[in-house]
């Protein structure tokens, strides 16, 4: 079971690690929050709760030095750090069953969900920085289609499963079939190997692979070498596109569970089964996507995704008076979930691209950090207009941010940005140019 060995293992690894993330996701972003407000939590509270927890995505960028600079390559540069979070991830699941009143103590509901999700984002970091390591240029936009299948695919599932069992059973046993799936992932990830010789376990035979590229010795090196790629110009612009992205899908996590709620009348579970369905269908929609933007390039599937956003949230709004139809409430989900699909497949796609190796799991660490900040600051401003702001308005809020953030898109240059990375990257390391 080697990563290195057959492109569909590889597919299929990946695809599992992103399901993994999925599970808390779909806990955390979906099901929980609808719950809370079916049990009487306010809706600054579920915006608090969404922006506090959602943080630890958004601080991924603290870990990324660690991981490029320690590592254990007698079991893989990254396998040692996947194997230590998923660890984390499932004793940190598990740890969701000593709330026993969660609308009462939505402090401890907080700092739990926080934890684990800091374990979510430590994972996530390994698992890219792996992605970087061993995916064929090539073969990136296929990948991330299916790792971004396997994310959907986990949220949409624990969304819908968690929504029910949170009614029927409370936390407790929703926490537990949770922490039964991360683990027996983690299983699975003991199985599994980056490269042909390496050891399965710290005990076991086995010796490190050769890089076919210069890694920097200190923190210093690390950080020099990052700032030279991460404030190119391209890189500084995606940013700023995803930024603008995901502060929209910052207020579409606290606004739709109250629309769901309180303006349709859905129960929370069956908020979490729709969401679960779409979010599954977007996915496997976007599955179709991944051969496309591996020929046609990333940047043209991210304006597809901002347009489709900044239509469905708009027409959703503008859609007001016929919520009570069920196809009008689908058809609004449907776009919004799919529209978001497409742009998170685009874009890990392009981030991948502005990497440089050497500093590969920094780099996209602090790109993906960036983007789930976002998400964070989006659902932290919303939370101080929330009293005052009707559902259309926020709706309208997420499509204005669509659009700006597609405006930026038309200025961006994937081939600019590789001749430029070209050029540092001749250079070697940040050390290697002092030493020189």
């Amino acid at each position: 079971m080697f990563l290195t060995r057959s492109t569909p293992f590889r597919l299929a690894a990946f695809t599992l690690f992103y399901f993994a993330q999925g599970v808390p996701i779909g806990l955390l972003t979906v099901a929980l929050p609808a719950w809370l407000v079916e049990l009487g939590v306010a809706t600054k509270d579920i915006a608090t709760f969404a922006a506090i927890t959602g943080l630890p995505w958004g601080l991924k960028l603290i870990s990324g030095p660690f991981m490029d600079r320690f590592s254990f390559p007698a079991m893989g540069r990254r396998r040692p750090w996947v194997m230590a979070a998923q660890a984390g991830l499932t004793l940190s699941m598990f740890s969701l069953v000593l709330v026993a009143d969660p609308a009462q103590h939505i402090w401890t509901l907080i700092v739990l969900g926080t934890i684990t999700n800091t374990f979510a984002a430590l994972q996530d970091v390994a698992v890219d920085g792996m992605a970087i390591d061993i995916l064929p240029e090539g073969e990136r936009g296929r990948a991330n289609a299916f790792m971004g299948f396997g994310q959907a695919a986990g949220f949409s599932l624990f969304g819908a499963l968690n929504g029910y069992l949170l009614v029927t059973f409370g936390l407790a046993v929703t926490a537990l079939v949770s922490t039964a799936t991360v683990g027996c992932i983690f299983g699975f990830v003991a199985l599994v190997r980056e490269r042909e010789g390496e050891r399965l376990m710290p005990w076991t035979a086995g010796e490190a692979t050769p890089r076919s590229f210069a890694v920097s010795e200190s923190f210093g090196g690390i950080f020099r070498d990052l700032f030279r790629v991460l404030f190119l110009p391209m890189s500084l612009l995606l940013v700023s596109v995803e930024f603008l992205h995901r502060a929209g899908a910052g207020i579409s996590i606290s606004i739709l569970p109250v629309i769901a709620v309180e303006d349709l009348g859905f129960s929370s579970d069956r908020y979490s089964y729709w969401m679960g369905v779409m979010g599954g269908v977007s996915a496997a929609v976007g599955l179709l996507f991944g051969p496309f933007i591996d020929r046609k390039g990333a940047a043209r599937f991210i304006m597809i995704g901002l347009i489709l956003a900044a239509l469905a949230y708009g027409g959703f709004a503008l859609a007001r008076p016929w919520w009570d139809s069920l196809p009008v409430v689908l058809a609004g989900l449907v776009g919004s979930q799919l529209a978001s699909q497409l742009v998170f497949v685009a874009v890990i796609a392009g981030f991948m691209g502005l990497c440089a190796k050497h500093v590969a799991a920094t780099q996209f660490a602090v790109y993906m950090s960036m983007a789930n900040l976002s998400r964070s600051a989006g659902a932290g401003m919303f939370a101080f207009v929330a009293a005052g702001t009707t559902s259309a308005d926020a709706l309208y809020m997420i499509a204005i941010l669509n659009v700006a953030a597609a405006v930026l898109l038309t200025r961006f240059s994937l081939a600019k940005h590789r001749i430029r990375l070209d050029e540092l990257e001749r250079t070697g390391p940040a050390e290697a140019v002092a030493q020189s």
